[in-house]
């Protein structure tokens, strides 16, 4: 029985090394954190052009705010999974998924209103 993660297709084992300075360093990681990422995986997303749809408009205002945020990101990103898994297999959509999509699409709407 082997422990670990599985072995990618394509596994990243080179490393691009950027300079930044103390207050761009500060920035990446505000945003990563408002998005509930890790900065590198920010990092990742951006340079590599798959940070189109996320954008923060305002950063987090408190402690409250950035949680529901991070939560709101983590369950866009499961749902985003998901999707990617019915499309694959071709199963139909869960009767039970547009009600969760209801309450999210409301509570953002809020969030934007704010």
């Amino acid at each position: 029985m082997s422990m670990g993660r599985p072995n990618k297709s394509e596994p990243r084992c080179k490393q691009l090394n950027l300079s930044l300075t103390t207050t761009e360093l500060e920035s990446i990681k505000r945003r990563a954190q408002a998005l509930g990422m890790r900065p590198v995986h920010f990092g990742r997303a951006v340079l590599l052009d798959q940070y189109r749809t996320v954008t923060v408009e305002r950063e987090p205002q408190n402690n409250l705010e950035l949680l529901i945020y991070s939560q709101l990101m983590r369950l866009g990103n499961n749902l985003n999974q998901l999707m990617r898994h019915l499309h694959r297999t071709g199963e139909p959509v869960p009767a039970d998924l547009e009600p969760l999509l209801r309450d999210i699409r409301h509570i953002l709407e809020r969030r934007v209103q704010r």
